[in-house]
């Protein structure tokens, strides 16, 4: 059994994708200069994915997770062995990550520690502001399909909220709360490793490679920490949506619903319009912001998660204040105007417009077309006879035929009055 096991274990968009796109980057440097696996799981199968053991997990905790299903669950059980697996067979530290653990409640944490019996396990803590959590948080829901707008969504937020801690550390449908509420969190997995055991590691959000620094030294990978090559410290693993492009999503998603569409076809639409259309403009408008009307109340979450965490015990990477919301929306306003919801609507209808639907592009016209087109019928230019056409006198043949007489009255036969 390794020798320490530590746990990241989230929260969600606090750069735990960022953090697992870099681990995986250096997992050899990492596992040989400072003694810690971070152990194949999705990398097994598809060698430039981005390690996340959140799959591995499932077999183990199953319905805990409430976005997966039994069967889901049981097929997963397969890499929850063969992770431990190598967790057993490492003799130094294993780092596992996967954010969805900080959903898990106490009942949870503890079969989950039990699977790692003899060894000393740590826990990891990243966070970020409520202010840039929760709204980010909104638009991949939106992403994903759903189509509240963002006032419903911060509504039903706070009214989650305030059925109090104990319902939300207890009721499987409240998980997003054991999540976010830091306070809460910290305190659960304190309660079962001790706070000598728990690190919190505040993400500021800028410079990009703060908080790879900041979780190295974190895992005791300090030594770890200028490994990865500047391109991959500094680059964004997610492409949020704007806020313009999430309205226009709402929308979409509400269209989708009603529309009879399997999930299969929803979801390819979706993608298409966000890979093609949205992701790739040079202009697409300011980050998604917290509605105006719930800014105090946000700020008063920020605050309490604060003061538990200074009075915690725990080992805090950061400062605190980080925690704390700004005065303002981030690009100073919370609402997207028409004009740049049309744009992205614009290159939404750009990314899936069928081409070919429209017809072909005409093909050049001929010159004998193009004098046809442009000449009043009377002035129509007759194209050259055929050898064998009968011109309007007959042909040579025809006029000396032995015979052959004009028909009174037919054009160009001499009057009757005039034979003789």
């Amino acid at each position: 059994m390794a020798s320490k096991v530590i746990l990241h274990i989230g929260q969600q968009k606090s750069g735990t994708t960022y953090l697992q796109d870099v681990l995986g980057h250096i997992a050899g440097p990492l596992a040989e200069e400072a003694g810690i696996l971070y152990p194949d799981s999705i990398r097994e199968v598809i060698p430039d994915a981005i390690e996340n053991h959140e799959r591995a997990t499932r077999g183990l905790l199953g319905g805990e997770y409430p976005w997966v299903a039994p069967d889901d669950a049981a097929g997963e059980r397969d890499k929850w062995l063969r992770l431990m697996e190598k967790v057993r067979a490492w003799p130094g530290t294993v780092l596992i990550s996967a954010e969805a653990l900080s959903v898990i409640r106490s009942p949870a944490v503890a079969r989950l520690l039990a699977e790692f019996d003899g060894a000393g396990v740590e826990i990891v803590i990243t966070t970020r502001r409520l202010d840039r959590t929760l709204p980010s948080l909104w638009q991949q829901h939106v992403r994903n399909g759903r189509h509240s707008t963002i006032e419903e969504y911060f509504a039903a937020l706070a009214e989650q909220r305030e059925r109090g801690p104990e319902a939300i550390e207890e009721e499987l449908d409240l998980h997003l709360w054991r999540a976010f509420w830091l306070g809460g969190l910290v305190r659960r997995w304190s309660a079962a490793v001790g706070p000598d055991r728990v690190r919190v590691v505040i993400n500021p959000g800028s410079p990009p490679d703060l908080l790879w620094r900041r979780f190295a030294a974190a895992v005791g990978a300090r030594g770890c920490a200028g490994r990865p090559s500047a391109d991959v410290r500094a680059r964004r693993t997610h492409g949020g949506l704007t806020s313009e492009e999430t309205e226009l999503m709402v929308a979409l998603n509400r269209r989708l619903d009603d529309s009879g569409w399997s999930t299969f076809e929803r979801r390819a639409l979706r993608e298409e319009i966000l890979l093609n259309g949205l992701l790739v403009r040079d202009e697409r408008g300011g980050p998604v912001a917290v509605p105006d009307s719930m800014r105090e109340l946000v700020g008063q979450w920020a605050e309490e998660d604060v003061a538990v965490l200074r009075r915690s015990g725990v080992e805090i990477v950061g400062r605190p204040r980080e925690l704390r919301p700004v005065p303002e929306p981030p690009d100073g306003r919370a609402r997207a105007s028409s004009g740049q919801v049309a744009e992205a609507a614009a290159a939404a209808i750009m990314a899936v417009a069928p081409r070919g639907r429209y017809g072909p592009e005409p093909r050049p016209k001929s010159l004998r077309t193009w004098v046809r087109t442009r000449v009043r019928p009377e002035q129509e230019i007759p194209g050259p006879p055929r050898p064998d056409a009968p011109d309007a006198a007959g042909t040579r043949d025809e006029r000396d035929a032995p015979g052959k007489r004009d028909t009174p009255g037919a054009p160009g036969a001499p009057d009757a009055g005039s034979a003789r």
